[in-house]
């Protein structure tokens, strides 16, 4: 996958923690536990990612989906907020 090698995805065990309880406690906007669904999946520290396809298909999402969220990632230094939240209007 591009966005793997482009972007790979790192979590702390933080990030990780916080991430499960955005998508299994509370009440979020379900474009928030999308987001972090899609760093769950992608996240490097556990081990080896699966292709683009199985996560796409196994999360319901697009491989575009899942390549705009690693790049909003990066772009955020690895914030998760930022990635996973609305962004601001300037």
């Amino acid at each position: 996958m591009p966005s793997q090698k482009k972007r790979p995805v790192t979590l702390t065990a933080a990030d990780r923690e916080a991430l499960v309880r955005v998508t299994t406690t509370g009440v979020h906007p379900a474009s928030m536990i999308r987001r972090a669904q899609v760093l769950l999946a992608l996240d490097t520290s556990t081990g080896e990612v699966d292709p683009v396809e199985v996560i796409a298909a196994r999360l319901g999402v697009s491989g575009e989906t899942l390549r705009l969220v690693a790049k909003r990632f990066a772009e955020t230094s690895g914030d998760i907020w930022a990635t996973v939240g609305r962004r601001q209007r300037e």
